[in-house]
């Protein structure tokens, strides 16, 4: 019994050595080609660094991202909400080429906007705007009460009524039928 035993350790260590040899040349050549496709994802991104530094180069600057620094004019705390909307309206800018930019334009899509956003209304106030490839607007957010956007859009429906006959009768439609006054939004 005690040779069958030696016999078939001897035999397991045999078996495993074959094993090893065998499985040894296959290992070698993986660890080989891990090390060749390391050398070649490093070469691949060298070349990509390169195009893409003379891809800047060639191409225009263009605005990359907008930051929004919003502050409440009454020291609260700003809505994420309110905040989504605010950049839903400055997002357009993402992608555009900075010399392009109409600037006056860049200013003037926030500045003075009232926004609805759960329910309440708030006017925004461009105190800066910093334009690079990351445009900065430094916004202040004011909530404005109900009787006050009455009051904007009572004054915005009265100059629209007053420019409607001068229009009509400017252009020779005196005497005719006049379509009634539509209230238009300001932006």
């Amino acid at each position: 019994m005690g040779r069958a035993i030696v016999l078939l350790i001897l035999g397991i260590l045999l078996g495993m050595a074959i094993m090893l040899f065998l499985q040894g040349k296959r290992v070698d050549a993986y660890y080989w080609q891990n090390e060749e496709l390391k050398v070649q994802l490093y070469e691949a991104t060298e070349r990509l660094k390169r195009l893409e530094e003379q891809h800047d180069i060639l191409l225009p600057a263009r605005v990359e991202e907008v930051r929004l620094e919003v502050e409440m004019e009454d020291e609260t705390f700003v809505e994420p909400a309110l905040r989504r909307d605010i950049y839903d309206l400055a997002k357009e800018l993402i992608g555009q080429e900075l010399q392009a930019l109409p600037y006056p334009l860049v200013y003037n899509i926030l500045d003075e906007r009232i926004l609805e956003s759960e329910e309440k209304k708030y006017r925004l106030k461009v105190k800066a705007v910093i334009i690079a490839e990351t445009v900065t607007y430094y916004l202040t957010v004011e909530k404005i009460q109900a009787e006050t956007v009455a009051a904007l859009e009572l004054n915005s429906y009265v100059l629209t009524a007053s420019l409607l006959p001068a229009t009509f009768f400017a252009t020779g439609h005196a005497g005719k039928k006049m379509p009634q006054a539509v209230l238009i939004q300001s932006r």
